[in-house]
């Protein structure tokens, strides 16, 4: 008799993924994606574009409610990874041709024997500590084909975005009896292409290529990773 693996659990996520969010939540929800069907959308598709094929089979690790693949789901074969059944049905909903759709943890990935040309994610890395990127990139790489490569987009530590939203923290909890948090904490911002590069070689990983760019306002760095 095999045994059944443990849900995922999702942190905090779902309740961020909720289509019922109120009030500084439901805010937040709506300029977040305003950003990222404006800013975003176009730079991601750039960046797979430039190191993936049409056609390509590719793993988002962490896709979130999906609204930054509308410009590439249909230029590629993607599987969406998430922690938040809410943002699994928020990602259907907005890309309907999705391959397949997991409820799985990067830091417990098990995907049995499936291999893709690739994988990338947005905004997800600043959320975990130091050891627990390495491990992520270890476990994303090893769904992904020799020479596959990894595009993660990563925030940095002094973005205007960042700044905003701590600005807006402190206002939304000027009350001592408040603890508004509008998404988990971001405890791994990046502060330097160095730093970078140490957690990269910690995976064993060849950080390719590293951009930032005026296009997403210098919110968040590229990066394209391979093997040695």
């Amino acid at each position: 008799m095999s045994l059944q693996k443990p849900e995922p659990k999702h942190e905090g996520w779902d309740a961020y993924w909720s289509p019922d969010a109120q009030g500084a939540h439901r805010l937040y929800s709506v300029l977040a994606s305003v950003y990222r069907r404006i800013f975003i959308c176009g730079r991601l598709a750039y960046w797979l574009g430039r190191n993936f094929a049409p056609g390509s089979s590719l793993l988002h690790a962490g896709c979130g409610g999906g609204e930054v693949d509308v410009l590439i789901s249909k230029r590629y074969r993607i599987t969406a990874l998430d922690i938040s059944p809410n943002a699994l049905q928020l990602y259907k909903r907005h890309n309907p041709e999705v391959v397949d759709t997991v409820h799985a943890d990067l830091l417990e990935l098990d995907l049995g024997y499936k291999v893709f040309d690739g994988a990338y994610n947005l905004g997800v890395m600043e959320h975990f500590s130091e050891a627990e990127i390495v491990r992520i990139f270890e476990n994303m790489m090893s769904v992904v084909r020799p020479d596959g490569k990894l595009v993660i987009f990563w925030p940095f530590a002094n973005a205007p975005s960042v700044k905003l939203l701590r600005a807006w923290h402190r206002l939304l909890n000027r009350d001592a009896k408040s603890n508004v948090q509008l998404h988990p904490p971001e405890i791994s911002l990046i502060r330097s292409k160095q730093q970078i590069e140490a957690i990269v070689q910690q995976a064993g990983l060849v950080l390719e290529k590293y951009d930032v760019s005026f296009a997403d306002l210098f919110i968040q760095a590229v990066l394209v990773v391979r093997r040695p």
